[in-house]
């Protein structure tokens, strides 16, 4: 991807949305709640349309709920991942897929340490 961002429709306006500033997603009932350091933003559009709009290599599904950016692991537990102070539930097949990210090296246990 040529940009550093992404933009979003929430309500009534489109936000940019910078990728090395969103630390994870939060899907609920009937939208999508995106995480920053110093807000939060909601928007009805699908967890599909945003993944797609994601780059690949920096964010990871970890739960049917959540999609954390790696670069925002502070740290990972057997069943859960900090991103800053957050807990994040991290289901059995995030966690193989984080194992595998780490096995290729993309991250490595001093990244979220």
């Amino acid at each position: 991807m040529s940009q550093d961002y992404f933009m979003l429709r929430c309500g009534d306006r489109h936000e940019k949305i910078p990728y090395n500033e969103l630390q994870y997603l939060e899907v609920m009932d009937d939208h999508i709640l995106l995480h920053f350091p110093d807000k939060r933003l909601a928007t009805t559009e699908t967890l599909e349309w945003i993944m797609s709009r994601l780059p690949q290599d920096a964010f990871l599904p970890v739960h049917h709920w959540f999609v954390v950016a790696f670069r925002h692991i502070t740290k990972v537990g057997d069943d859960y991942v900090m991103v800053a102070d957050t807990k994040i539930p991290l289901n059995r097949e995030g966690r193989a897929k984080l194992t595998a990210v780490m096995m290729q090296g993309q991250l490595s246990e001093e990244d979220y340490q």
